[in-house]
């Protein structure tokens, strides 16, 4: 019989429950970014009762997985610590939080696999799991002061306004996702509290790219996140694309982050995207750190 259990956590167990992550990207990759504070940010997006659990073995904290709702579609997440492979902790938690997202109501489950961890890639897909995408996280290491952003002509590049923008670039943003794979639209309040009202806000690092009065792109980007300067949201409407927008926005993030005195930058992108964003990337010099794989299966939800 299994000695595994979950609960809900309580933010005390953030450091433990950081370590399981911790352990497994260096095991994986050498090295990780990730910190207790990094997980502490995506736990304040949650409401740790109902969307998050930790998986112990005995007393010890081995893994923890999180669940959020996108309509019929779930995703969750789920991270073990090497300490506990080979022994069903994988399966454990994997089963458990597919059974929850089944229970409340979703009709698809995808989770994310390790494109370097072979094993929970192997567990997926004997539980029913199917790949179908591949996500990268892009690095760069900034060794001088980063080019200035060129504009196409007829945008110019704004401050951030909460009072004045918020809802124009919230529905810039939404619009400009739309295209993007399984995207979900959010409701403005919802949007405005992972931003705006988020601990991390720092309107000096968002850019509001305008032609006339519209937003034809735009930027959000975190200090201190995963290791260095995070660029969370980038986007280009589709009327302004193949223009350079998107490598002037990047180039204006690096702006930003160096006079802020960071000199690492990353962001998260999907490999498979056609809007063409892994290359702007790659060509302004950044590089893949890890990567994961998508995997999907169709569940039975409640009635």
């Amino acid at each position: 019989m299994s000695s595994f259990r979950l609960r809900p956590p309580v933010p005390e167990d953030a450091a433990e429950a950081a370590e399981t992550l911790v352990a497994l990207e260096s095991a994986l990759y050498g090295g990780t970014t990730y910190t207790q504070a990094d997980l502490e940010s995506e736990w304040s997006n949650l409401e740790l009762d109902r969307d998050v659990r930790v998986l112990l073995d005995g007393d010890r904290i081995v893994g923890f997985g999180s669940l959020r709702e996108r309509g019929d579609l779930w995703r969750v997440e789920g991270v073990v610590h090497p300490r506990a492979h080979g022994r069903g902790a994988g399966a454990t938690l994997a089963a458990a939080l597919e059974r929850e997202a089944a229970e409340r109501g979703a009709r698809r489950v995808q989770t994310g696999a390790f494109e370097a961890d072979a094993a929970a890639q192997r567990l997926l897909g004997s539980l029913g799991y199917r790949p179908v995408r591949v996500f990268r996280e892009l690095r760069i290491t900034l060794e001088k002061p980063p080019a200035r952003p060129d504009w196409p002509h007829g945008l110019r590049a704004e401050a951030f306004d909460a009072e004045r923008d918020a809802r124009q670039f919230h529905a810039a943003h939404q619009e400009a996702f739309a295209d993007h794979w399984e995207y979900t639209p959010r409701e403005f309040d919802a949007w405005r509290a992972s931003h705006i009202d988020d601990e991390k806000f720092d309107p000096t690092l968002w850019c509001v790219v305008r032609d006339g009065d519209e937003i034809a792109a735009g930027a959000i980007s975190v200090a201190g996140l995963y290791g260095g300067g995070w660029v969370a949201v980038l986007f280009t409407r589709r009327r302004w694309r193949r223009r350079g927008v998107g490598g002037a926005l990047l180039l204006d993030a690096f702006d930003r982050f160096w006079a802020r005195g960071e000199r690492t930058v990353g962001l998260t992108v999907d490999a498979e995207s056609d809007t063409g964003a892994f290359r702007v990337y790659e060509r302004a010099g950044m590089t893949p750190a890890i990567g994961w794989v998508m995997y999907e299966k169709e569940v039975a939800g409640a009635a």
